[in-house]
């Protein structure tokens, strides 16, 4: 998390060009949205089961990353052939997923409707319009957003219901990505520049208790919020 987000401000600074970044989770952990109160009995189960909590610096639910693809894309808006508003964004994204898994014989559609889950804490419990379904499973894949001026942030991840080979899926999504845009992706490596500022963010913020645990605001009962700021 702290690396999407040092990319993040990077950009915002407009001192990277736009990125896509594709990783996986070591060990399994549990991310939670930016606003989500880590009193959920849900979340609490998944903590008594040992897994490890980060907060993002997103919105959205719960997501358990555990044998599953994560990806982030950053950029700013309708520049350098970056999708021109949010809401494309999360559809082109989910699209260029949904190819990639497809060309590995997974059978996905992407969401047309709206659904809420039967529970206020997991995000693969409630749909969004252009989230990834597998066939007779459900949903896989969902993103969750951050905005600065005209720059967004955008990760999510997919489960996956079968172990595919991993270098393979990450080629796939990284064509169809390029494809779905328009545009032509080059691969590097994080620069200094990068490395060292989310090793900050993650000794000042992503380690630390108070931001995973008390969270961006302080919750005082479940239909009043208190804004406690620390950044």
């Amino acid at each position: 998390m702290a690396i999407d987000e040092a990319i993040f401000k990077l950009t915002v600074e407009n001192r990277i060009p736009p990125t896509l970044r594709l990783y996986t989770w070591n060990p399994p952990a549990l991310s939670i949205g930016y606003f989500q109160n880590t009193e959920s009995p849900l979340i609490r189960e998944y903590l008594t089961k040992g897994y490890p909590l980060v907060r993002r610096p997103t919105g959205g639910l719960a997501v358990l990353h555990e044998d599953e693809i994560s990806y982030s894309m950053t950029g700013a808006m309708a520049r350098d052939g970056f999708p021109c508003n949010v809401r494309e964004a999360y559809r082109k994204a989910h699209e260029s997923i949904r190819k990639a898994l497809l060309n590995l014989g997974l059978e996905t559609t992407l969401s047309q409707e709206q659904k809420a889950g039967t529970n206020n804490a997991l995000c693969s419990a409630s749909w969004l319009p252009y989230d990834i379904i597998l066939e007779h499973k459900g949903k896989i894949g969902g993103s969750a957003q951050r905005k600065s001026g005209n720059v967004l942030l955008q990760h999510g991840s997919v489960s996956l219901p079968e172990e595919p080979d991993r270098d393979c899926l990450t080629d796939e999504i990284t064509e169809n990505f390029g494809k779905v845009l328009g545009i032509e992706l080059e691969q590097q490596e994080l620069i200094g520049e990068e490395v060292s500022l989310s090793e900050k963010l993650a000794e000042k913020k992503y380690r630390q208790w108070k931001w995973n645990y008390r969270g961006r605001f302080l919750f005082l009962n479940r239909d009043q919020q208190v804004a406690e700021v620390f950044l």
